[in-house]
Formats: structure tokens, C-alpha cells, sequence
């Protein structure tokens, strides 16, 4: 992966276009983690990729490539949001299986059943979550992402679980 990020710095497309690929369903999976809309998860991970395009010369670490692009995408995302608020539904309302089947590029992910775990947490429990089991960054990592304290992610991971654990013992799923 180092070569193709140094190949990138240097300007070439081809590598730079493998290296998003590698991660595309990563990168789909946090802009899910925000965005309801198809249209929105796109534009944010194709403002993400402009952006990272553009700046990739500017990344010093080049083990800390996809954290980079996370922060990006998840800046990209609330942006996004906040434009969008008030046409944004609630992830309550989502309908996982009409979800799969308007985008089938993603059917090989269990994202579905994974976005149907998360339904009922906030978008903060859900981020955290989805970054620390997904993945599998550290706390102190997964602080610095969404600007925040460490106390502050456990204690959303925390909420999150027992939030999944009481609808699961209910038989909520």
C-alpha cells in the first residue's frame, strides 16, 4: 500500500484510483454511519476523494493514509448533514431492504444487517461502533477522528452496546 501512496504523491491517477478502491467499502460504511441519502454518501465520499486527491502530497505519514481520508470523509459528511438537514430522514425510518436493493453495488456487504444493529443509536454511538469494531481503531484514535475526548468515545461505545443488547434481548432485530 506505501507504494501506491508514494506513487500517488508523485500524481499518478491509476495508483491513487487503487488505493480508494482498496477502501471504498470502508469509506461507504462511515458516510452510512451519517447520510441517509444515496445522493449524499456519494457526494461525500466523492468530495473526500477530490479533496485527498489534491492534498495527498501533503501526507507526511504514509501508514496513517486511511485515517487521513476517514477524518476527511467524516468532515465531508457532516458538512453535508448540516447543509442538508432538514431534507435528511431520520435513520430510524430507513428501510434496509429497499436500501439493498436501490444500490447493488454493495450487496456483497452486510451493511444492512449491520445498519439494522444501529438503527437505534445515535449517530455518535454508531460512529463510534462502526470505527472500533468495524474498523478497529483505538479509542485514543477514534478520539482524535471525531474530536473528542477518550472518556467520551467509551462512553458512546458503552451506550451503543447496551442499546444493541436491549433490543436484542426485546427481539428487536
Amino acid at each position: 500500500m506505501e507504494e501506491l501512496i508514494l506513487k500517488a504523491q508523485k500524481g499518478d491517477e491509476d495508483a491513487f484510483t487503487s488505493l480508494v478502491y482498496e477502501i471504498r467499502q470502508d469509506l461507504y460504511k462511515i458516510a452510512r454511519c451519517r447520510l441517509s441519502c444515496e445522493d449524499d454518501i456519494e457526494d461525500a465520499i466523492q468530495e473526500t476523494m477530490i479533496v485527498a486527491f489534491k492534498d495527498i502530497k501533503k501526507l507526511k505519514k504514509l501508514e496513517a493514509y486511511k485515517k487521513w481520508l476517514i477524518k476527511i470523509l467524516v468532515n465531508k459528511c457532516n458538512y453535508i448533514y448540516k447543509k442538508n438537514k432538514n431534507r435528511n430522514v431520520s435513520f430510524d425510518n430507513i428501510n434496509p431492504e429497499s436500501a439493498c436493493m436501490e444500490n447493488e453495488r454493495y450487496t456483497e456487504l452486510e451493511e444492512m444487517d449491520f445498519y439494522r444493529v444501529l438503527s437505534g443509536l445515535t449517530y455518535d454511538e454508531r460512529m463510534a461502533i462502526t470505527l472500533f469494531y468495524l474498523e478497529e481503531y483505538s479509542l485514543k484514535e477514534i478520539s482524535k477522528l471525531l474530536k473528542t475526548n477518550e472518556n467520551t468515545v467509551k462512553t458512546k461505545l458503552k451506550r451503543g452496546r447496551n442499546k444493541i443488547k436491549q433490543r436484542y434481548i426485546e427481539g428487536g432485530f
